[in-house]
């Protein structure tokens, strides 16, 4: 699927993806569902209005929707592949199904430079065979983020890469999951316990399940 235009899904499933990227401006609709396949990169740019939910079965599903939801409103259920961007997601979103497939959420995806946004509106469940990967750029100290209405970690892991040789100040704080709901994270990462010290790039953090308003995932960089 590529270009522009109106996909009128009906009721019915839509099936898309091969080993080539591609992107689609247009709008999806109606009451189906999509299912990406294939190796390959799917951009969609635009606000979509399909009701009947996402999954991800393979390759990348890449988010760049400036406004509404690029996902329609259902739920996305990411069972293999992965998911990115720095769009919105109205729905929930389930990252892995604890089968071990191996899933991944990658706001910095396509590319590797840091700094997206992905908004989801409804819950974050990260499974056991999902993975949550964050990049940090130190020329101008942005990082990938992910927010959520609520977040549920289920034994994923995390994966943090910091670019660039500049200096961060010790104290700096750099917010990585943003919980907008009340209750506190549920679980936390395997590889990331709270209060727990992660390098890269030479750079050391310090991570807090507390963060932020009190309940949000931080690194604050260390001496």
């Amino acid at each position: 699927m590529r270009g522009d235009g109106l996909v009128s899904l009906g009721a019915n499933n839509l099936t898309v993806g091969n080993s080539l990227g591609t992107t689609f401006s247009g709008v999806i609709q109606d009451g189906g569902s999509l299912t990406k396949v294939g190796q390959g990169t799917l951009i969609l740019t635009n606000a979509n209005t399909y009701t009947g939910g996402t999954t991800i079965e393979s390759g990348a599903l890449v988010l760049n929707n400036p406004s509404g939801s690029g996902t329609g409103t259902g739920a996305v259920q990411v069972n293999a592949g992965v998911l990115g961007g720095r769009g919105m997601i109205a729905g929930a979103v389930t990252l892995g199904t604890g089968s071990g497939r191996g899933a991944g959420l990658d706001p910095g995806r396509p590319g590797s430079n840091p700094g997206h946004f992905l908004s989801i509106l409804g819950a974050l469940i990260l499974n056991s065979d999902g993975t949550y990967n964050v990049g940090l750029k130190t020329t101008d100290q942005t990082v990938d983020q992910v927010m959520a209405n609520g977040v549920t970690i289920n034994g994923a892991q995390f994966h943090f890469a910091v670019h660039g040789q500049h200096a961060l100040p010790p104290g700096t704080v750099f917010t990585v999951l943003e919980n907008t709901a009340a209750t506190p994270i549920a679980g936390a990462f395997t590889n990331l316990p709270d209060g727990s010290l992660i390098t890269s790039n030479g750079h050391t953090f310090q991570a807090s399940y507390e963060g932020g308003d009190g309940n949000d995932l931080t690194l604050t960089v260390v001496p």
